[in-house]
């Protein structure tokens, strides 16, 4: 009877754990998030400031740049990500992203309302760990847009 109950428990136990396996996510892009929109975004930025964010606007004043460290140059891009409302929330993104002027895309990253280094400061931005493209402002000659 002990062994009965014993046994029963260790299959509790073990389906237990097998009923909390998840899907397994890359540390480097996983990014635990909550999706919300630019204005909400901006109404609250106390509460979103340091947090992981998801939102979803037009890119607007795109830049490819780099910042210059030490011995090597670090390319980087930076835009405007803004609503239909005209509301927007600036977007930094190490590398040089395959984005363009008007595309629709949806910016996961960390939203800092201020974040100061030792060269730089910036106000209301998100440092984006992953940018998808929904729809792009480009067409191909001969398409209809």
């Amino acid at each position: 009877m002990r062994e009965k109950g014993f046994l029963f428990m260790f299959a509790m136990v073990f389906l237990a754990f097998l009923g909390c396996a998840r899907e397994w996510q890359n540390p480097n892009t996983a990014l635990p998030s909550k999706e919300l929109s630019i204005d909400a975004l901006l109404i609250n930025p106390i509460v979103y400031d340091s947090a992981g964010v998801i939102v979803e606007g037009k890119v607007w004043d795109l830049a490819f740049k780099s910042l210059k460290e030490k011995d090597a140059e670090i390319p980087y891009t930076s835009f405007k990500l803004a609503d239909e409302g005209g509301n927007f929330v600036n977007v930094f993104a190490l590398g040089d992203i395959p984005v363009a002027e008007g595309d629709i895309v949806k910016v996961v990253g960390i939203y800092r309302r201020e974040y100061n280094t030792e060269n730089y400061s910036f106000l209301n931005e998100i440092e984006a760990k992953r940018i998808e493209t929904k729809s792009n402002s480009r067409s191909v000659p001969g398409e209809e847009p």
